[in-house]
């Protein structure tokens, strides 16, 4: 989930539990009309989903605190192969000689699997110097909010760490997590253009993803 999208959401949230409006989702999400907004199925999903219990986190793909599994150096340089990886096999696909069609679906079935390699080793990396979520969550009580609170201020100057919502999960990023976040995708995407520099431009699919494979927040 994207930061604007958390911060909408979060509003939404707010918004809801003091007047309990469920147009305000509508809004956030770009209807300027709701009065006059077609009702969806949507809708009754909603009031639904916010009431609803939240669920246990699956914590292996949430940023919380945990063992750090390697130094910053043997991070670093696991990013770097992957995205060398990444490069390499691009470029092998691009010059297979299939036709255009083919290379750009097998382009694509492989920014597929690097987002979720990449989402896989982007959790252990930040979580170095995130909060601990998992104690926070087992300290929550449901019963007057669906956010899960901390004593560490996140990067919006609240005290919220991670919200139940319509899509489950999502995360609060702390200012730390945040700088983490940002340096694990310049190394990736630096080494990419010292790749690019050396070997020539790599070939990226002109497909749109249709969902982006995010850590999971449900």
């Amino acid at each position: 989930m994207k930061i604007n999208d958390m911060v909408r959401l979060q509003e939404g949230m707010k918004q809801y539990s003091s007047g309990k409006n469920y147009d305000v989702f509508r809004m956030l999400l770009g209807q300027k009309d709701v009065s006059t907004a077609k009702k969806t199925a949507a809708d009754a999903y909603i009031p639904a989903a916010i009431n609803s219990k939240p669920r246990t986190p699956m914590w292996d793909g949430q940023f919380t605190k945990r063992e750090r599994t390697m130094s910053d150096e043997e991070f670093e340089k696991a990013i770097k192969q992957m995205a060398l990886e990444y490069a390499e096999k691009a470029t092998q696909i691009g010059n297979s000689g299939k036709s255009k069609s083919m290379i750009n679906n097998e382009l694509y079935n492989l920014n597929r699997e690097f987002e979720w390699k990449k989402a896989k080793l982007e959790v252990p990396y930040v979580s170095v110097v995130s909060p601990d979520r998992k104690a926070a969550f087992a300290a929550a009580d449901f019963t007057k909010s669906n956010s899960v609170y901390g004593n560490e201020i996140n990067a919006f100057g609240g005290y919220d760490l991670m919200t139940w919502g319509p899509s489950g999960w999502s995360t609060t990023p702390t200012p730390a997590e945040v700088e983490r976040m940002k340096k694990f995708s310049n190394i990736y995407i630096d080494t990419l253009k010292e790749y690019e520099a050396e070997h020539g431009q790599i070939p990226y699919t002109t497909i749109s993803k249709a969902v982006a494979p995010v850590r999971n927040y449900l």
